[in-house]
């Protein structure tokens, strides 16, 4: 876990937090994808629906893990922001050279067969911060709040929510709202962790 202070002011944890992941050497980064790769395996099996996401400046990258699905025989499907609202939808990776630059976010994006979150196995989702709880602190832009909205609504069912940090991102507590969705593991470099965990794992 990180050493950063248990803080309630959003914007000062979020300044923090991406300091600290931005901070991690070039190595250490392309080392703990490898390693996210490896602890995921038991969860990229043939035909299962997996969700990721395209990493964006300082996330931890998905690459490995992603080309792992892929080569089980999993299918991989990668977010894609609404032209409305803001839950997302996800379009199913496959051969064809379908990318694209969103025009407003100006992130990359693929245009293939669409699901929403509900209809995936496995949902890998980016995060800024989490707590042992498995509450997580995103961006602020409230996408992946909106698209696993109905957990709330289902108390069991649907895909495995599986945050996915570095290390330094684990912290005591995150701010709470009551909209958050708690995730079902914490998949680290040091490893795949069901959540909540307990304090020696913390």
């Amino acid at each position: 876990m990180t050493d950063i202070l248990p803080i309630t002011d959003k914007p000062t944890l979020r300044r923090q937090l991406r300091r600290a992941r931005m901070a991690l050497p070039p190595a250490y980064r392309a080392a703990a994808a490898q390693a996210i790769a490896r602890h995921a395996s038991r969860l990229l099996k043939r035909g299962k629906r997996v969700g990721g996401y395209l990493a964006a400046g300082s996330e931890l990258d998905l690459a490995a893990l992603l080309n792992a699905a892929l080569w089980r025989g999993a299918r991989v499907y990668l977010p894609q922001i609404p032209r409305r609202g803001r839950r997302l939808w996800f379009t199913r990776l496959a051969a064809a050279d379908r990318w694209y630059l969103h025009p407003r976010y100006r992130i990359l994006e693929y245009a293939g067969a669409r699901l929403r979150a509900e209809r995936l196995d496995v949902v890998f989702v980016p995060l800024l911060g989490v707590d042992r709880e498995g509450y997580r602190m995103g961006q602020g832009g409230g996408f992946y709040d909106s698209t696993l909205a109905f957990r709330r609504r289902v108390a069991a069912g649907g895909p495995l929510l599986v945050g996915v940090a570095f290390d330094c991102q684990l912290v005591d507590a995150v701010p709470r709202e009551a909209w958050d969705v708690r995730l079902d593991c914490l998949l680290t470099e040091s490893g795949l962790r069901r959540l909540p965990l307990r304090e020696a794992e913390a």
